[in-house]
Order: C-alpha cells, then structure tokens, then sequence
C-alpha cells in the first residue's frame, strides 16, 4: 500500500501523445513514435520487462509490462493490459480493463475495473464499477458502487449506495452509510445494499435499508444491520438470516470493517 499513496517516480521529460503512438520497450528510455490514424488523442504501447512509472495528464495504456505500473495522472484509460507486478493509480477518472498479477490499488473519481487481479484489489472511488475476478482480498469504497465480479477470497466494501450481483466466496462485510446524521430521514437508495448475486460463506452487512433482489442466493450465516427488516423478494434464496435492528447506530460498532 505504500507505493499506492506515495505514487509514482516521474520519468523525465513530456512524452506528446497527440495522433501517434508510443512504443515504450527495455531498451534505454524505450520511447519509439509511430504514426497512426488515430485522429484525436494519441496512446503509449508497453512492451517491456521492467517497471513504469509516470506523472503526467491524461494517460491512454496498452501492451505488456513485466514489473509494476505506477501512474500519478489525469484519466487513466488502461485497455486489455497484462501486468506482471502491482499497479498503483492515483488518477481522476479511470478505466481498466487487462490482468494484474500483483496487488491492484486505484484511487480517482470514477472507477470502472474490468479485469483479473491475482492479488488484493484496493479500490476507491467516487462511482465505482467492478467486473471481472479478484483472487485476493478485496477492499473497496465509493460514493455508488456496483459490483459483478467474482470475488475468490472475500470482500470488505463500504459505500453511499452499494449493489452486488456477483460472487463472493469468503468473508463478506457490507456497509452504507456508516454513521447516520442525525434528525436525517434516509429516503430511496441512499444507504441502500441491494443484494442480487451469490454469497457462499455469508458474513455482516450494514446499511440504512437490505434487498434482496430475485435470483439472489446467500447460502451462509448472515447478519444484517438496518433501521428496517429487509425486503425480501419473490425468487430470492436466503438462508441463515439474522436481522438485528440497527437503531441509528454507527456500523463500526456493529461490526469488524
């Protein structure tokens, strides 16, 4: 986590992007200018072993790296990449999409992760996206979050709004709206955890107000927290239900984040 906050080395220079493509390989700085069609925003190519970092503005990725990417950025658009180290991201709005063979931490405004990450997958975000599979641990904050990925090793995500469709195998801990202002009637979405796919293990959730939408299946112990009994929809499964009332309290106390 600490190359996430400390970010990135810069690489020397300002590489211009506009209608062409740049190969960035081993050799030396690595840095080969191609032309392109492409009419508006150019892209850099990765095709290396080692490790790439850069400050820079808006960043369009693609290719092959070997080692770690860390990257101190406007948007971010990552297209297909394979990564043989972690990625670091500390961006305003990003797009993945590719394989991480290390620990993936991104943080920016809106976040959509469509990938593999082998390992942990931090991510934080104002909106935030997740498709694909994370064979690590998985924490995960945002504003509004959705969520329909396989998670392989457990999930802890906290949000405003919060809705999975997924998978989750291992420890689940779900929460919306940690502390409740107060005088403060919660209406709609906000503080809502919409449950619509498959947790295998059960675990703890705690929010405003729990749906469980149809085709949703918890198959393990679940505790619930909220200011209300869940809804429970027609064609939904839940098994082990355990609904305490929350009363206003502040989900830290509830449970383990």
């Amino acid at each position: 986590m600490a190359k996430f906050w400390l970010a990135a080395t810069a690489l020397s220079g300002a590489l211009l992007t506009s209608g062409c493509v740049i190969v960035v390989g081993d050799d030396g700085d690595g840095n080969k200018m191609l032309g392109t069609t492409r009419a508006s925003d150019g892209y850099i190519v990765l095709d290396r072993e080692g490790d790439y970092s850069r400050l820079s503005g808006d960043l369009n990725l693609r290719g092959r790296l070997g080692g770690d990417l860390s990257l101190v950025s406007g948007d971010v658009d990552i297209d297909n990449m394979d990564i043989g180290g972690e990625v670091s991201i500390a961006a305003g709005d990003v797009n993945f999409t590719g394989t991480v063979a290390g620990e993936v931490s991104i943080a920016g405004g809106d976040v959509s992760f469509q990938g593999h990450a082998r390992d942990e997958l931090n991510l934080a975000a104002g909106d935030l996206d997740v498709r694909g599979r994370a064979d690590g641990e998985a924490s995960l904050a945002a504003g509004d979050m959705v969520l329909d990925a396989d998670f392989r090793d457990g999930l802890v995500a906290s949000a405003g709004t919060l809705r999975l469709d997924g998978e989750v195998h291992g420890r689940l801990s779900l929460t919306s709206i940690n502390e409740m202002r107060r005088h403060r009637d919660y209406d709609g979405e906000h503080g809502r955890i919409t449950m619509a796919g498959r947790v295998h293990d059960g675990g703890e959730v705690c929010a405003v107000s729990v749906v469980f939408e149809r085709g949703a299946r918890i198959d393990g112990p679940l505790v619930v927290y909220a200011q209300s009994e869940p809804e429970i929809r027609a064609g939904a499964h839940v098994s082990g239900l355990d609904y305490r009332p929350r009363n206003r309290r502040d989900c830290e106390d509830l449970i383990d984040g």
